[in-house]
């Protein structure tokens, strides 16, 4: 199939560009509830804390922890299941499991109860990424894929923030009657209720994505040699890995160090709340806004600014641009704790939201440029671990680290999120940075083997 073309169906019959950016909207509606389902905790951390008499650290596993080890370490055979089976059933369960578990969480009554819901949403939403970007990469070529993964990684930003203002909204009206009875349920505190509203519309989204067309995958001339019947292979995948040492560190750990800033966003609902002392419903609007507003813009700029490099024959435009916004987010993630007020700090979420954005969309994408046909799920399920076990766990934990135990002091938030952020910051450029030349060269062996 030439890369000029958009993707197949199963039948045979030509999937249009047309359906393929239909496929992307429902996949960003699905990724939209993800990341609702995943943020809606961080609006709740003083009430949690309360019930269930917890501290920092053990909120922290909750929301990274917990979480992310469990999203990370399942993507791995997902990713494999995601390079053979049909993709769309795979998801469907997952958005059905994550939904179920979001809603279980509201039936929770200790902290370990809690810590397994939580896992249980892990689970069900490492079914998603893996899946999709195996099959973008099949309904999009070179030059629009990555536009594609831009809108389709808008959901992150979209669920985030509508977590932010609507959870903030419902959180505000429900805690001037916190203890309510429900039928069956019993007394229920204003968290268990946010919960089950915002877990159980996602079984409608499972359904939606059921009905999408699965295409055929895409295979180039320089995957031939691939067995597309071999299992699940740790060593498959490390041999690849281990043929390009720079290229993988920057695509991965470099990705993943990133990450880790924009994964302490965990903290900024309490950040406020907190320093300034405001309420949930006005912390939700204002890191609601933020997302809303700075993050889609990111990542669409992100998409388009690549693509535009991509056809001028910048083929390293992703990863470059990855490195270039991980210098760009430095100096507001080490200077927005530490404003004088609320309102300034507000402002400073712009920026990093707008660059947080930029990683989702081009790292992912630059792996399905140079991904072998049998591995792009896998080493979709790679990108996603070392995201998970790096930024998803540490992003919260580390700021909560240096809270509880260098600090120590639960209002010297601020600090802890400043000094985490000009620690990592540094480390995620030169990351990023040194693996551009053998990214090139896969580059080119890809397409000079597809030209052949």
């Amino acid at each position: 199939m030439a890369d000029d073309t958009g993707g197949v169906a199963a039948n045979g019959q030509p999937l249009s560009y047309r359906y393929g950016w239909y496929t992307t909207a429902v996949l960003m509606l699905a990724y939209t509830f993800s990341f609702l389902d995943r943020q809606i905790l961080n609006l709740m951390v003083g009430p949690i804390k309360a019930d269930l008499a917890i501290t920092d650290v053990q909120f922290a596993l909750l929301t990274g922890g917990a979480f992310g080890i469990f999203y990370t370490i399942m993507g791995l055979p997902i990713g494999w299941m995601a390079d053979r089976y049909p993709r769309k059933w795979i998801i469907s369960t997952g958005i059905a499991l994550w939904s179920l578990m979001t809603a279980l969480s509201g039936l929770t009554r200790t902290f370990p109860q809690l810590m397994l819901a939580r896992i249980g949403v892990g689970v069900g939403e490492a079914t998603l990424s893996p899946s999709a970007y195996s099959m973008l990469s099949d309904l999009f070529d070179k030059t629009r894929l990555p536009k594609a993964m831009s809108v389709y990684t808008v959901g992150i930003y979209i669920g985030a923030g509508l977590a932010m203002i609507i959870g903030g909204t419902v959180v505000g009206a429900i805690e001037k009657t916190p203890d309510i009875v429900v039928p069956l349920l019993g007394e229920m505190r204003s968290w268990h209720l946010v919960f089950i509203v915002v877990g159980l519309p996602g079984l409608l989204v499972a359904l939606w994505v059921a009905t999408l067309t699965e295409p055929v995958r895409r295979v180039r001339p320089a995957d031939a040699a691939d067995d597309q019947a071999a299992g699940f292979s740790l060593p498959r995948i490390w041999k690849f890995l281990a043929s390009y040492p720079l290229m993988s560190v920057s695509l991965f750990l470099g990705s993943a160090m990133f990450s880790v800033m924009s994964y302490t966003d965990a903290w900024f609902p309490e950040l406020f709340i907190r320093t300034w002392g405001w309420g949930a419903q006005q912390t939700g609007f204002v890191n609601g806004a933020a997302s809303l507003i700075a993050g889609p813009l990111g990542m669409l700029a992100a998409g388009w600014w690549s693509s535009q490099m991509i056809q001028k024959g910048q083929g390293d435009a992703c990863l470059r641009l990855t490195a270039y916004a991980a210098a760009g987010i430095a100096l507001p993630a080490v200077l927005m704790p530490l404003m004088p007020n609320g309102y300034l700090m507000g402002v400073l979420l712009l920026p990093l939201k707008f660059f947080g954005g930029f990683t989702p969309v081009l790292i992912p994408t630059a792996i399905q440029m140079i991904a072998p046909a049998a591995l792009r799920a896998q080493l979709g399920a790679v990108f996603m671990f070392t995201v998970g076990i790096v930024g998803v766990s540490l992003g919260p934990i580390l700021p909560a680290l240096l809270n509880d135990y260098v600090f120590r002091d639960e209002n010297a938030l601020r600090y802890s999120l400043s000094v985490a952020s000009g620690i990592v910051a540094p480390i995620a450029f030169v990351l990023l940075f040194i693996g551009m030349k053998q990214f090139r060269r896969r580059l080119a062996e890809v397409e000079g083997a597809s030209d052949a």
